[in-house]
């Protein structure tokens, strides 16, 4: 079975964070976990982004700083 992030679907995300040079600035040691579905959980952007999106799928999101946490 292959699960889609949809609506209440619990996600868990391994990522990690670059600066727009490509540095490395959060390796994402531990998972990100929320709850999909407009729960403001995670970025919206972020969250568009997954929507969709299969186990395993891989994707890059770039996040302006009033998308995440302003300037």
């Amino acid at each position: 079975m292959n699960m889609q992030v949809v609506k209440n679907t619990v996600v868990t995300l391994d990522y990690n964070v670059t600066d727009p040079d490509g540095e490395l600035v959060d390796a994402g040691k531990e998972p990100l976990v929320y709850l999909h579905g407009g729960y403001d959980g995670i970025f919206a952007v972020i969250e568009e982004a997954l929507h969709g999106k299969k186990v395993g799928d891989n994707t890059k999101v770039k996040l302006l700083p009033e998308d995440a946490f302003g300037e």
